[in-house]
């Protein structure tokens, strides 16, 4: 009842501003059409009857400037051209108004007094506009009310429990897995005994929700306080929150996707070490001080130790996967000394490889074993010759077709 009586009360009170508006609008048209005013406004002489005296006297010409200040003001704070809006700009807005109204509503444009208003009507009738965005604003938040209810429930139930869980877990095992592909980085050298180290934490600029979220996760809901559980809540509901405002349009599966994907909120940092100077290490960056060859190798060996720690872990529920990778163009800009070494360590990873390339034919006595296909074409005969090899660690053998 009380909602009915203050939207009565505000009703009542846009009448009775839109009327003010008219009439005052109404006034001032007819005081700007009055002789005096038209005599003051500076319009060419020839324009006007002989007979009229051109000079408005002192009292209308402090009235005019009065006036013309007062609409210099209400320009500038309009943020407005000095123009006046033309009757098909109005109809023209008028139309992309109705056109993208929705909920039972329609726009009807009237002229009163030579001001033209703008209402919505209804199956109820016809109503202010910001009366018709006041109701629409309180039923909005309503509408938020009862959902964020509900995702209370949901939240209590389902996110800070199986899902939260699940959050946590790949949380722990990505820091695992890190830490698994650090202790085979340890194992790895370049030829001139430079390796590298990952670390992988928080980026800088998460918020402070993120860093609550990170810190609740690291434990199971099981060993959660109820007090925890509730923090949790709330940190991840302002996280969804955050990205319903982002992307409106998005459904309410992309908002939990973009909420709660943990890999946005951390960040790889990579260091150089070297055998030679045990406990030092560098920020790998474009001013390390190492050559392209140099940085192409540690590139390598981090995709080598990212690709064995991915298998070891995946092992765990599959045993049978294969440990493949495929490196196309392989080795580039590296010389040709480490193309050997490259191999070895990709042996003592146990990972199987294919690799292309123009250059290799992978005979380095650090592999111990490979199959070899050479593709010969000649320019001017159709199609591709393939000879077969294959390498013992000592020799290379031409298998017979």
């Amino acid at each position: 009842m009380r909602a009915e009586e203050e939207e009565k009360r505000l009703r009542e009170d846009l009448t009775a501003q839109e009327t003010a508006v008219i009439a005052t609008g109404g006034a001032l048209r007819g005081a700007l059409g009055r002789p005096e005013v038209v005599r003051g406004a500076g319009l060419d002489r020839s324009l006007l009857p002989e007979n009229v005296v051109v000079d408005p006297g002192p009292d209308v010409r402090s009235r005019l400037r009065a006036l013309q200040a007062l609409a210099d003001a209400v320009q500038q704070a309009l943020g407005r051209s000095k123009g006046e809006v033309s009757d098909s700009t109005l109809l023209n807005r008028h139309t992309d108004l109705r056109d993208q109204l929705a909920g039972g509503y329609d726009a009807q444009l009237e002229e009163r007094d030579g001001i033209k208003v703008c209402r919505l009507i209804d199956d109820h009738g016809s109503h202010d506009v910001a009366a018709v965005g006041e109701r629409i604003a309180v039923q909005a938040a309503e509408a938020r009310g009862r959902l964020t209810e509900r995702e209370r429930e949901v939240f209590q139930r389902f996110l800070t429990g199986e899902l939260g869980d699940h959050l946590s877990a790949q949380v722990i095992t990505a820091a695992n897995l890190v830490a698994a592909l650090n202790d085979t980085l340890r194992t790895v050298r370049t030829s001139h005994g430079l390796g590298v180290e990952l670390l992988w934490k928080l980026d800088e600029d998460v918020d402070a929700d993120v860093r609550a979220a990170v810190e609740l996760l690291r434990s199971p809901s099981s060993l959660r306080t109820r007090e925890q559980t509730e923090q949790l809540r709330e940190v991840l509901q302002r996280r969804i929150e955050d990205a319903r405002r982002a992307d409106p349009s998005a459904g309410y599966a992309a908002h939990l996707r973009t909420a709660l994907d943990y890999r946005d909120w951390f960040r790889f940092h990579t260091f150089v070490v070297e055998d030679a100077a045990p406990g030092r290490r560098r920020k790998l960056t474009g001013r390390t001080g190492l050559s392209q060859g140099e940085q192409r190798v540690l590139s390598y060996l981090v995709l080598f130790a990212a690709a064995a720690a991915h298998f070891t872990s995946l092992a765990e529920s599959a045993p049978h996967a294969p440990r493949l990778i495929l490196l196309d163009d392989a080795f580039a800009k590296v010389d040709e000394p480490t193309h050997g070494r490259l191999g070895r360590i990709l042996v003592d990873l146990d990972l199987d490889f294919v690799l292309t390339s123009e250059r290799l034919m992978g005979n380095w006595p650090e592999v111990p074993s490979l199959r070899i296909y050479e593709c010969l074409r000649d320019p001017h005969v159709r199609g591709v010759a393939t000879l077969h090899y294959t390498w013992n660690g000592r020799h290379r053998r031409l298998v017979s077709v």
